[in-house]
């Protein structure tokens, strides 16, 4: 894939919308704010999250930088991300 410039709105709609296809139980509301952990991502599903952030955005997440508080929520994760992407940018 192309590496293109995201903003962390537009990361956020992606990843709501690849919990929402593939990880949540129907009728589960998620917004950019709401935790992960109160949704029922697991570690399972945090790992299929990360592949999807890799594949979809062309970024790889350190594994180190997957600490509660970059995984708290689509926007702390969708943050993170925009960052690396202005990184690689730069």
């Amino acid at each position: 894939m192309i590496q293109r410039d995201y903003r962390c709105e537009e990361i956020a709609e992606l990843l709501c919308a690849f919990l929402r296809d593939n990880v949540l139980a129907d009728g589960v509301d998620i917004t950019p704010d709401t935790e992960l952990s109160r949704i029922g991502v697991d570690s399972f599903s945090l790992m299929e999250l990360v592949l999807f952030i890799e594949r979809q955005l062309n970024l790889s997440l350190p594994a180190e930088s997957l600490n509660p508080e970059t995984i708290a929520s689509v926007r702390s994760l969708s943050e993170y991300c925009e960052v690396l992407l202005s990184q690689n940018d730069a």
